[in-house]
């Protein structure tokens, strides 16, 4: 059984919400609006450098698939 990549699994889940939104908030951006919009953006971040450090801790080791 294949392992799940859970930080891609939040990046998915991450653009769907901003995609959300944006379509369900467009008449009214205000502070709420960008705080949500800062933070999914923020934790795509986090997750592009998790992978990204996962990857290369994984070469470092050897690893292979």
């Amino acid at each position: 059984m294949r392992k799940i990549n859970y930080p891609l699994l939040l990046i998915i889940a991450s653009t769907i919400l901003i995609i959300v939104n944006f379509i369900n908030s467009w008449d009214k951006m205000d502070f709420g609006f960008w705080g949500r919009i800062i933070s999914l953006i923020l934790l795509i971040l986090a997750m592009v450098i998790t992978i990204r450090e996962t990857k290369k801790n994984k070469e470092k080791r050897g690893y292979k698939k």
